[in-house]
């Protein structure tokens, strides 16, 4: 079983990473010009004029490094340029689109023969005098994509002009792609994101939601941390999917997001590892690392974004060394033969290869031109999820008996209070129902009442409550049949609730009529007879709960319940079986065909109304 398990977690990694390399089936723009603080006018110019590029034959990446080489170096950060590259060979009148999935830092405009077609930020903005200039006020990065045609001669000049207002390094620092139009509408890139950086968020969210549940379990509390913070740094680096909700999200504030997995991810890991596996020798070791961590990580936040960023290093180094403490910590737990270690082993091995490969990305290595971080994740959390499922067997089958026994408790209780009246209230069981519980909702109500005619001398309780009950046995499935229930039983009847239809309450009258009938034929021969009278009204009402802290009872509070005890009263007097108000009949109107009648009553007077209640009385037809 280990061993499926581990085999799986390897092939849904490569079936990742061969994933996102099956939508990198676009041309990546690789041949560059650089013309080094020039804004768009002037590079215009000098390649009208034919002056040669300050640099030639780039790829992608920062021009740090390039401006150290030429003694060109940049004034307090701030710093700004054009990147050029022409494309040749074009089909005219063809429409083409160009896509880099983080634009350049910290600001950037982009020209297509000469014409803006795409902006991140406001770049011209490095332009204006001195003291014009606001730090870290127009920066904004995210995806870049736009669509363009080439000339009639099938060329595309491309332009990048960056301004950099702050960052550490300047640049064209990640790859541009290129293709015709419709090519990009099969990439799968954003969507492949967007999944992974979901499933991360959901599976952080559950984390944290089983610790919320069980104080004690710790270890989920760090796990989701750990989750939300790897997914919010897969969200904002790289392909910012931030940018899709928050559209003008400030570079300044998608760093300090993007670079706290940095700090919180290492601690977070510590601290999940010492829970597991306590090693009570190295927690003098371990409390250091997290010192320094949340020190440098505090610093990070609490700095503006010019001295934040330029902390990445001293973040960078402080992680490979956690990085390196976990893993040895997690080698000497499987030489100890722990349970579990392999587990974690695995998981850390894979989630600190995709740091690394993403601080060499970081520091402009060209061994790797896509973040691998993310589907590393995939696996890390695939392991720890099958190492929590299997510490979890033991609490998993507790808690199926538990719940087993909490069931048949509830549905003991349900006998005495309605399933129906529990989801009115939108509880899902009586445990979770406190008192004062209640909800306000309008629907149709039925009062009955029966009584019982015996021969003299044949009247007893005895005979009455057997009589009774065989009765309420008979019409308790009928009223749920009509998508009611039965709320009350009373003294000699009932009152049952119907909140999907007015209809369905007529229905199951006169249905309770015919049952009325069937049922004095088994008590004629003792010469007994029943009668069941019921009034019917629509209206408002608040459902609830009352009582004391040891005792509750459901009840339904509305002159829409006294209303319908009176009808039910003046059916009795009146002699009728089923007698509605004018609201229900109102509501039946509303209904095409009615398979009863309808016969209009003389309006009567009933205790607690001003005015008089026009009623009708429902026959079959």
């Amino acid at each position: 079983m280990k061993t499926k398990r581990l085999l799986l977690t390897v092939l849904l990694f490569f079936f990742n990473v061969f994933f996102i390399f099956a939508a990198q089936a676009l041309q990546q723009l690789d041949k560059w010009q650089l013309y080094y603080h020039k804004n768009p006018s002037q590079v215009f110019e000098l390649v009208d004029a034919n002056v040669t590029a300050d640099f030639e034959n780039l790829s992608v990446g920062y021009w740090n490094h390039l401006l150290e080489e030429a003694n060109l170096l940049p004034v307090d950060g701030l710093d700004y340029g054009c990147y050029r590259c022409l494309l040749t060979g074009l089909e005219p009148g063809k429409k083409y689109a160009i896509l880099q999935k983080d634009s350049p830092k910290t600001s950037c405009a982009v020209y297509v023969n000469r014409q803006l077609l795409a902006q991140r930020g406001d770049p011209f903005q490095m332009l204006k005098a001195q003291e014009q200039q606001a730090k870290c006020s127009h920066s904004v990065i995210g995806p870049l994509s736009f669509e363009f045609y080439p000339d009639s001669e099938g060329r595309a000049e491309i332009i990048f002009f960056i301004s950099n207002y702050f960052y550490r390094k300047s640049g064209l620092n990640d790859t541009v792609y290129f293709g015709p139009a419709e090519a990009f509408t099969n990439n799968n890139y954003i969507t492949i994101y967007s999944l992974i950086c979901g499933a991360m968020l959901f599976i952080g969210l559950l984390c944290l939601f089983q610790f919320i549940i069980n104080h004690q379990r710790k270890e989920y509390f760090y796990l989701g941390i750990t989750t939300l913070a790897l997914a919010l740094r897969i969200a904002t680096n790289g392909l910012c999917l931030l940018t899709i909700i928050f559209p003008n999200l400030p570079a300044e504030i998608k760093f300090k997001i993007e670079y706290s997995a940095m700090w919180v991810v290492p601690v977070c890991v510590t601290q999940m590892l010492d829970l597991l596996y306590p090693a009570k020798k190295l927690r003098a070791l371990k409390y250091a690392f997290i010192s320094a961590e949340l020190s440098l990580g505090l610093i990070n936040i609490s700095l503006p974004a010019y001295y934040s960023n330029r902390m990445i290093s001293a973040l960078q180094y402080t992680m490979i060394i956690v990085c390196a403490y976990v893993l040895v910590l997690s080698v000497i737990n499987i030489f100890q033969k722990k349970r579990y270690s392999l587990y974690n082993f695995l998981s850390y091995l894979f989630v600190i290869i995709g740091a690394f490969i993403d601080v060499l990305i970081s520091k402009g290595s060209g061994a790797f031109s896509v973040s691998l971080l993310p589907f590393f994740l995939i696996v890390f959390f695939v392991t720890q999820v099958f190492m929590f499922a299997r510490i979890q067997n033991d609490i998993y089958i507790e808690t199926v008996q538990t719940s087993s026994k909490l069931q048949r408790l509830n549905e003991a209780y349900l006998r005495f209070v309605p399933r129906e009246f529990l989801k009115l209230l939108n509880k899902e069981s009586v445990i979770k129902t406190g008192l004062g519980d209640y909800s306000n909702i309008e629907m149709c109500i039925m009062f009955s009442k029966m009584h019982i005619y015996c021969p003299a001398g044949h009247d007893s309780l005895e005979e009455h409550f057997q009589i009774f009950d065989q009765y309420l046995k008979r019409v308790s499935p009928l009223i749920k049949r009509h998508k009611g229930f039965v709320s009350k039983f009373l003294s000699g009847g009932f009152m049952a609730l119907f909140p999907k239809s007015e209809l369905d309450a007529v229905l199951a009258a006169l249905e309770i009529n015919e049952c009325v009938e069937d049922f004095n034929t088994t008590l004629s021969a003792k010469n007994h007879k029943l009668q069941a009278w019921m009034g019917i009204h629509f209206g408002k009402m608040i459902i609830g709960t009352i009582g004391e802290e040891n005792r509750l009872d459901d009840t339904v509070i509305s002159d829409t319940v006294n209303t319908s005890s009176r009808l039910e009263g003046v059916c009795e007097k009146l002699g009728k079986t089923i007698i509605i108000s004018q609201e229900v009949m109102d509501r039946l109107g509303e209904t095409q065909t009615l398979p009863f009648e309808t016969i209009r009553l003389q309006d009567v007077m009933v205790k607690g109304k001003e005015k008089p209640l026009q009623i009708y009385e429902v026959v079959e037809k």
